[in-house]
């Protein structure tokens, strides 16, 4: 008898709501893929779906593209914010807005903050160094069900990242191969230009307030 392939369903992690795509992944299918821009390469179980939308954070109308596989009950999503600036303050508000909406999907009941970096590479996939960037693991519920979600933030130049995992159970090394292997392809490299002109042209932060701690925190 042939085995039965479980049915499943994109989902696009967005900030104040999950909203499903519809595809199918018969198991943990890993692949490489990139972001429609180009600036961030990360391992997702399955195809991929991708959409764009206007969202809110905070006072800012800002388009978001997200791209994300689901398989059985876990979801693996990343979005980016494409900001109207690169100042410091503006990429603080909306990393802190992503984090909170996500938060309120999974109605958070703890929450596990630690520091951490992501990889920067450029186009041909070559290290150039690493950016400052946020863990956070919680737990919730969605729709009445127990939910956990591991989550990561980061912010260069004029966007801002969130790369997230949502599921009862999702097993640790599916977790750890998605969270761990995104990394960032700052814009000038995709433009062919250095690793030294990158690093003056883009100024990773933190959320004010977390970028002086090094250690994780609970709530």
């Amino acid at each position: 008898m042939k085995p039965t392939l479980r049915k499943c369903r994109i989902l696009g992690a967005v900030v104040f709501a999950v909203a499903l795509l519809a595809a199918c992944s018969p198991e943990f299918n890993w692949r490489e893929v990139h972001a429609p821009d180009g600036d961030y390469r990360v391992m997702l179980p399955g195809k991929p779906a991708s959409m764009t939308r206007d969202i809110r954070l905070e006072d800012l109308s800002v388009p978001m593209t997200m791209q994300g596989a689901r398989v059985d009950e876990s979801s693996f999503t990343v979005a980016v914010a494409k900001l109207p600036d690169g100042e410091a303050g503006t990429r603080e508000t909306v990393l802190a807005a992503m984090r909170a909406g996500m938060l309120r999907n999974i109605a958070a009941t703890s929450e596990k903050v630690t520091q951490t970096t992501v990889m920067l590479v450029d186009a041909a996939g070559v290290m150039r160094g690493r950016a400052p960037a946020l863990r956070v693991d919680a737990q919730g519920s969605v729709n009445g069900k127990p939910a956990q979600m591991t989550a990561g933030f980061a912010s260069l130049g004029t966007r801002a990242y969130q790369w997230v995992v949502i599921g009862p159970t999702t097993p640790a090394e599916q977790v750890s191969t998605f969270i761990e292997s995104f990394r960032l392809v700052p814009m000038p490299m995709l433009d062919g230009g250095s690793s030294g002109a990158s690093s003056q042209a883009v100024r990773p932060t933190l959320p004010a307030g977390e970028a002086a701690s090094a250690k994780g925190s609970s709530k």
